[in-house]
């Protein structure tokens, strides 16, 4: 009789792996999504254009922060038609303002402190947004108020800081802010290999750690995370998730006096190259899962929190043949944020902000 079923088609071919496919084969319920992905329905002002979007964020009035590039493509629309690189929408997608450049912050010593390049946008608990750039010299964190006045400024471009710096950064990605403790915890980044919390008021150092918690700057290249560390997020039950995204790792922490203890780590679709798996993370208001954001395979796995065990993906990429002469990471799943309804809203490099649909457990 011959065999129909796809598991036992590959523990044929691959011998090896048969038994890590039936497990993946057998996966029990878990957060499914729409196969179809849906547009987030910008409504920009006449004539006015995004570029590539690089990441977003979400408020916690609901606003919908969108930080883009000016190119659309490989081409820069005229001056008339560009946006200003951060974008303020409503939960609707109605536009509210828009500001951002080098004008929206002094120089330091002649030195523009705005990035040269565009990596994240994050707004945390208490509605302040963060800017990260990821070129060499974007080493300024930046702090703004919703509508654009700058804050504070955490360091400055062109620092040149390694890995045992107390006080400067070498191109940070992403923050987790306590407002309890006033703990500034920041993702460190493309330039450096570690997570440094500082007190967000006064700037003071407080403590660092490399992969598995450990001193970063004792760490072999093999232990040590990759460049970039992605993302820091912050579970709803307070644990702290790590993205080593070239390595394709997500590590686990928990809060501990005196900063960070590490728990365990989940590898991530970990046959990945070039840019790696591990982007970014969102969980689910009951604690149960942990989505990652995978750009170089346009996936969104999903993740049991309590075994920290893949439970499978869901494509974040609907094209099947493309119309256009790109290279597929201008399409990639860059960064995402959860909306209250379970939806995921997906920042994708050239077709924009999109939403992939959550349709219960099952």
């Amino acid at each position: 009789m011959a065999e129909t079923s796809t598991a036992s088609a590959v523990a044929r071919a691959y011998p090896l792996e048969a038994d890590q496919w039936s497990m993946h084969a057998r996966t029990g319920p878990r957060p499914r999504f729409a196969a179809t992905i849906e547009e987030f329905p910008i409504q920009l002002p006449p004539g006015k254009q995004l570029g590539r979007t690089t990441a977003v964020s979400l408020a916690p009035n609901g606003d919908v922060f969108l930080l883009h590039n000016s190119e659309i493509g490989h081409t820069i629309p005229p001056v008339e038609k560009r946006m200003p690189r951060v974008v303020r929408l409503s939960g609707a997608g109605a536009f509210i303002d828009a500001w951002g450049g080098p004008d929206q912050l002094p120089a330091v010593d002649g030195v523009p402190q705005w990035p040269e390049s565009y990596e994240n946008i994050e707004v945390d608990g208490e509605g302040n947004v963060w800017i990260f750039g990821w070129a060499r010299g974007d080493d300024a964190l930046l702090k703004f108020s919703p509508e654009g006045r700058l804050l504070r400024r955490y360091g400055q471009r062109h620092s040149g800081a390694d890995d045992t710096s107390t006080d400067r950064f070498n191109a940070p990605t992403s923050i987790y802010l306590d407002p309890a403790t006033r703990e500034l915890f920041v993702a460190d980044g493309y330039g450096n290999h570690r997570i440094i919390a500082i007190h967000a008021d006064t700037g003071a150092f407080i403590g660092m750690w490399g992969a598995y918690g450990r001193d970063p700057a004792s760490l072999t290249s093999e232990e040590a995370y990759g460049n970039p560390v992605h993302k820091i997020a912050r579970a709803p039950d307070g644990l702290i998730y790590v993205c080593d995204r070239r390595k394709n790792r997500v590590q686990e922490f928990e809060r501990t006096p005196g900063g960070l203890s590490y728990l365990r780590e989940v590898v991530i679709a970990p046959s990945t190259a070039f840019q790696g798996s591990a982007f970014d993370v969102a969980f689910t208001p009951d604690n149960k899962y942990l989505f990652v954001a995978d750009g170089t395979n346009q996936r969104v796995w999903t993740v049991d929190r309590e075994s920290l065990k893949v439970l499978g993906w869901h494509n974040a990429a609907p094209e099947i043949e493309g119309d256009y002469n790109f290279p597929s990471y201008m399409n990639e799943l860059h960064r995402f944020a959860r909306l209250p309804s379970g939806d995921l809203l997906m920042a994708r490099v050239r077709p924009g902000l999109q939403i992939l649909k959550y349709i219960g457990v099952s």
